[in-house]
Formats: structure tokens, C-alpha cells, sequence
């Protein structure tokens, strides 16, 4: 068996280090990265079997870092090694929820992380498999929309139509804790007594006597306190009445409170896991996470209805221009945010082109401010500049030429950059018809009013927002808290699409060389296919193989030999057009595929890359490598009617290049 492949995700070299050392002893191949982007894309290319990661790892958290991992179905099952100080925090701050089928280990000190190997490398050997946990987890929600129904439709929880839905809830929550008894209680508003609605192990004759006290018992204390409880040992618990005792065989019991708008309304109640353990930290936080999953969903389904009730106000409202002032002051200030969010999210989730997002977010602009332009600053990783600009009114070029100016000396100021206004590239917002006009009749200032927010990206400021006005202090409070809560979100949203995009690039490109992948050669060839009879243009194809390469790992070492066919990777992307898609088909073999490009022109470009890398100096000064390439040319229709048929024609003209001497071109037959 292979040794386990470990990704450590750590800034500290040192503590890196003593990671690596234990997993090397236990005999595992460890591969290391500084922080989180690095950490993401060695997990894409290398998808280890696990993955050691220290929260605070710096350009993006720990927990997008976590997220990212498990919202990936290519990684989703990755056990994750973690680094946490305090366990509460993490599922509190982080959302990360105790599960069994998360495969989560955590770990406190360094002497704490060799004792928790063990149980990473026993997730390591049960991966890929759909645990019980998963299942009723997702049958916990469905009974949960269950719930919200029946609140929803005024019967209240302890109405004889929720009965059941109760009795499954209560059931899902003890099968999960792996639990024998339990109880769902509810509190009755007049006596303040807590009464059992559903229950499991217990006689339906103490179901039905039981009432219980605000404030007496276990479950009375849980209620007034609204904290859940861990008892380790219920004999020595004053709280615990010795009535029925004997139906308990372990000592430790587990209770949660569940509320309603931050009001207790019930308690659950668990004992006796069926491995006959006591219960745990790890247990209470997971009934917990249950409990409070039961409130979130009551209290989301209530807001859900103001907020349809709120889109129903504002499809009734007549004038666009001040729409979203409207609604802010008819619904309070937690909503109206919540109403702007759901907007700029519908953004998130709809939209992955960054250059989409960005027009959607400049038309959100346009529609809630009465502003003259509104414009966003873009900086990407190259450090490329443009800015995209929305025009309301007539505008004439001089005055978005100005706006130009404003924003690169404003984003400058804020940020500390040195940008100049000849680098930056500016263009039109997508799909709307020009507002552009040469001269106007009366001379305005259209940077009378000026309001800009930076958007960033963790620590790192990735662009700005900008509105301007041709009167002065046209921009209201109202105008700047709409424009606060877009900016705010809109980094959320161009973030996440950055983000999604380069997890997408490097699924589809090869780690050694930047070009595209065999499965992405593949699936284009496919299409330019089906583009080329669809348009009756023909394509060609160009397969190179290395002559000799085995020589250069034999004589000069493998890292020698990767840093060749990186060179070998940028001749092509440097001979080759833009249009042209360069992959790498395995080892030191490369494709080519040639739209709208005939045999012929096929030829006359695989002669020149052959040359190019005849000629060129791979190597170092002291150790000069000269290489040739062998080739093989075919076009579709002309060589073959069939993908398949296509790379074995180009394929045997490659081989007889090869088998008549090497360094060079050969054309395929055409097919018969």
C-alpha cells in the first residue's frame, strides 16, 4: 500500500516541522504549506488523504480555509487535523457543528496532537463512507420542516397535530446521540410547569404524570437558566429526583434547552447511550447545535414571512427612485438590512463571472442612490486596474474622464498605493444603452458630492466603490447607510467569486506546467468538434512528444527535468495564439488543438515550435541542455470524421516521426 499523503497548513516553519516529523515516523509522505491559498491549492492538486491545519493561517482564515475543503465534493471527505484552544469557540464562532461525518479531529497542544493521530488515521481508513450520523442528520431537517409548518400555520408546538412531528424530532435527536431514552418537554405558560410531549424508553404512565417545576429538577434548572447542562453523575446531582432511577445504567445525563425569540419554551432530555458510556463535552455540544437548529428554524420561518410581506410593499410602491428608502423607513433597521443582503446574495449565488457581479452590484447602486455615476475600482492579482462605471444620466466624456481621475487618487489615499491614471482602464457597465454626450449646455461639477468605500479581501483592499453627484450634498444618511451595507456585501460576493475561480483554474490547469489537463483537452476536443461541423470550419490538432527526455532525468535529476518541461510549456503558450488550447497529455508529451486552422497552417506552426525549442537553451550556463521535439499534425474532417479516429491518426504521424529519426513534422493520411 502507498505511503498516506498529509497536507500541513501552518505558518510556523518550526511547528511545521515537529507535525511533519511525527507523521514521517508514522511513515507518511508530508507535504507543507505557509498559508491558506497555498494550503487550497496543494489539497487540489495533490487531494491528500489528510489535512493538518492551524486556524490562524494568514491572506484567509482558517475556517474559509475549513469551508472550502468541505464544500469541494472532490474534498468534502478529507479527515481535517486541527488546531483549536478552546473547543466551544470553535463550533460557536466557526459554525463548524460536531459530526461524526465531518471527520474533525482536534488537537490543543503539540504532546495533545500525537495522541489524536491515532484517531486522524482511523478517519483516514473509513473515508468515502455515508455515515448513520449523515443520514438522520438530513432526516432531522426534514422533520424540522415539519415544525416550522405547524408554527407557522398558529397551532403552536403543544397542539395535537404536532404530536408526531415531536415524537420523529425527538427520536432523529437520540439516535444521533446514539441515546435509549429521552424526552421532549414543553413548558405550559399559566402553572409554569414542564410536561413531556414526547418520549422515548420511558412508561407512558410517568409520561403522563410527570410535571415539573420552573426551577426544580434537572429540567426545571435547565429551563430557568436556559443553559444546556452535562451531569456527569446524576446520584451525587441535587437537581436529579430519585424517582425511577433504576431505568438509568449510565450515570451522566444531557439537557438543552430550546428557545424562541431568546425565550425558553421546552427542554429535551437524553440519557443512556447504548455503548453504555457516559456522555460527554462532545455529546452536549452536538444537542446543542440541535437545539439550537429548532430555534433558528422557528425564528428564520418568522422572518421569512415579514420579509415576503416586506417584497410585497415594495412591488406595490410606485416610484423607483427612492425604493429602498421606502422601505427603510416602513420595516425596522434588522430587515431592512436583511432585505439589501438578500439582494446582493441573489448576486452571489447567480453569478460566477467577477465581471457579472460587478455590473449586477453597479445596477443595485443605480436603482437605491440618486447618483449621476457610480463606478467600481478593480485591482486583480497582476495588479491590472480597470474601472467599471454606470451612468444614470446624459454624461459627456470629460466628466467621466474627471471621475476616473477621483477615484484613482481617492483609492490611492486610502490604501497607500501608487496607481497612476494611465494604467487604469475604464469601460462602460454591460447592457445598458450609452449615456455619453459631447457637451452639455450648462457647465456643472460632476464631483459636487463624492462618496467612496474600499472592498477588501481579508487584510487586502481589492477595489472601491464610488457614487458622485453634480449637486452638492446630494447624498442623505439614508443614501450612505444603503451605500455602506452594498459595499459591505459586495466585497463578500466579489471575494467569493475570486475565490471560486481560482479553485476552478486550478482544477483544470496541471500544477507543473500551467497548461490545461488531459480531462480538460478532452472535453474541448469534444466541443470544437461539434463547433467545426455545426460551422463547416475545419481544426487541427498538434501532438509533440520530447525526443530524448528520459536522458535529461537520468543525467540531470528530476527537478531538472520539471523545470525543462515548464520551459517547454511557455514556448508554447509564447508560439501559440490565444485561441489555441495547450495541454499537457501525460509525461513529456503535449497537445495542441488549432480552431479554424486547416492542415497546412497546422504544419507551418508545429515546423516553428520544432524549431524553437531546436534552438533554444534549456539548462544552466555551466550545463546546457539541447533538446528536439517530434510531431504529429492531423485536421479534422480532412484526417479523420471521429474524435477517437482524430488522436490515433495524429498519434501514428507522431510515431513515424519518431521511427525516421526525430525533430520533426509529419502530416496525417487523410482518412480513407
Amino acid at each position: 500500500m502507498s505511503a498516506r499523503k498529509v497536507v500541513i497548513i501552518e505558518n510556523n516553519p518550526a511547528t511545521a516541522e515537529d507535525i511533519a516529523n511525527i507523521f514521517t515516523e508514522k511513515e507518511c509522505n508530508v507535504l507543507y504549506a505557509k498559508n491558506g491559498l497555498d494550503g487550497i491549492e496543494l489539497i487540489c492538486q495533490e487531494t491528500p488523504d489528510l489535512v493538518v491545519l492551524n486556524p490562524s493561517v494568514t491572506d484567509i482564515t482558517g475556517s474559509c480555509v475549513y469551508k472550502l475543503i468541505k464544500d469541494n465534493p472532490k474534498t468534502s471527505d478529507i479527515p481535517v487535523l486541527i488546531f483549536v484552544e478552546n473547543e466551544r469557540d470553535m463550533f460557536r464562532f466557526w459554525g463548524m457543528k460536531p459530526q461524526i461525518e465531518q471527520n474533525l479531529v482536534k488537537f490543543t497542544t503539540r504532546e495533545n496532537l500525537a495522541e489524536n493521530i491515532d484517531k486522524a488515521i482511523k478517519l483516514i481508513e473509513g473515508r468515502g463512507v455515508l455515515s448513520k450520523f449523515q443520514i438522520q442528520s438530513e432526516q432531522f431537517k426534514d422533520v424540522l420542516g415539519k415544525i416550522v409548518e405547524i408554527y407557522q400555520s398558529g397551532q403552536g408546538l403543544a397542539s395535537e397535530n404536532a404530536k408526531g412531528a415531536l415524537h420523529e424530532l425527538l427520536d432523529k435527536v437520540t439516535t444521533m446521540l446514539n441515546s435509549e431514552v429521552g424526552s421532549l418537554m414543553l413548558l405550559e405558560e399559566g402553572p409554569q410547569e414542564l410536561v413531556i410531549k414526547a418520549a422515548k424508553g420511558l412508561s407512558e404512565d410517568l409520561v403522563g404524570k410527570t410535571r415539573i417545576k420552573m426551577g426544580r429538577g434537572i429540567s426545571g434548572w435547565v429551563a430557568r437558566a436556559g443553559n444546556p447542562l452535562l451531569v456527569r453523575d446524576i446520584e451525587r446531582d441535587e437537581r436529579f429526583s430519585r424517582e425511577n432511577n433504576r431505568k438509568y445504567y449510565t450515570s451522566s445525563l444531557l439537557s438543552a434547552p430550546i428557545r424562541i425569540k431568546e425565550k425558553v419554551v421546552g427542554v429535551i432530555n437524553v440519557n443512556n447511550k447504548s455503548s453504555r458510556e457516559p456522555f460527554t463535552e462532545y455529546d452536549l455540544s452536538i444537542l446543542t447545535i440541535l437545539t439550537n437548529e429548532i430555534s433558528i428554524a422557528i425564528e428564520s420561518s418568522d422572518w421569512q414571512r415579514r420579509l415576503e410581506e416586506a417584497n410585497s410593499r415594495i412591488d406595490s410602491l410606485k416610484s423607483s427612485k427612492r425604493i429602498l428608502a421606502d422601505v427603510a423607513r416602513s420595516l425596522d433597521d434588522e430587515l431592512y438590512e436583511l432585505t439589501i443582503s438578500q439582494e446582493v446574495s441573489n448576486i452571489i449565488y447567480s453569478r460566477l463571472d467577477y465581471k457579472e457581479i460587478i455590473d449586477a452590484i453597479l445596477e443595485i447602486i443605480e436603482r437605491s442612490i440618486d447618483c449621476h455615476l457610480c463606478g467600481l475600482l478593480f485591482v486583480d492579482e497582476e495588479r491590472r486596474t480597470e474601472i467599471i462605471v454606470e451612468i444614470k444620466y446624459p454624461t459627456s466624456q470629460q466628466e467621466i474622464d474627471s471621475f476616473k481621475l477621483k477615484m484613482v487618487e481617492t483609492f490611492n489615499r486610502l490604501t497607500g498605493e501608487k496607481l497612476l491614471p494611465e494604467q487604469v482602464t475604464i469601460r462602460e457597465a454591460d447592457g445598458h444603452d450609452t449615456n455619453i454626450v459631447n457637451t452639455f449646455a450648462e457647465t456643472r461639477d460632476i464631483l459636487s458630492s463624492c462618496q467612496a468605500n474600499l472592498l477588501m479581501s481579508s487584510d487586502r483592499p481589492i477595489g472601491m466603490l464610488a457614487v458622485t453627484n453634480s449637486f452638492p450634498n446630494a447624498f442623505t444618511n439614508e443614501d450612505l447607510r444603503i451605500f455602506s451595507i452594498i459595499s459591505r456585501h459586495s466585497s463578500i460576493a466579489i471575494n467569493n467569486t475570486l475565490l471560486h475561480k481560482k479553485i476552478k483554474e486550478l482544477s483544470i490547469t496541471d500544477g507543473l506546467t500551467g497548461l490545461y489537463v488531459y480531462r480538460y483537452f478532452n472535453d474541448m476536443l469534444d466541443k470544437e468538434i461539434l463547433r467545426s461541423a455545426r460551422y463547416q470550419q475545419p481544426f487541427s490538432l498538434i501532438m509533440l512528444d520530447l525526443d530524448g527526455f528520459k536522458e535529461v532525468n537520468d543525467n540531470f535529476g528530476h527537478l531538472q527535468g520539471d523545470t525543462v518541461l515548464r520551459e517547454v510549456a511557455q514556448i508554447l503558450k509564447r508560439v501559440c495564439r490565444e485561441v489555441d488550447i495547450v495541454a499537457r497529455y501525460g509525461g513529456e508529451e503535449f497537445t495542441v488543438i488549432l480552431p479554424a486552422t486547416d492542415m497546412e497552417g497546422a504544419y507551418i506552426l508545429a515546423d516553428r515550435i520544432r524549431m524553437v525549442i531546436k534552438n533554444y537553451a534549456f539548462g544552466t550556463k555551466d550545463n546546457i541542455i539541447s533538446l528536439t521535439a517530434s510531431m504529429g499534425v492531423a485536421s479534422y474532417p480532412e484526417s479523420a470524421s471521429t474524435k477517437i479516429d482524430l488522436i490515433k491518426q495524429v498519434d501514428r504521424a507522431l510515431y513515424k516521426v519518431k521511427a525516421d529519426g526525430r525533430n520533426g513534422v509529419c502530416r496525417a493520411l487523410k482518412e480513407t
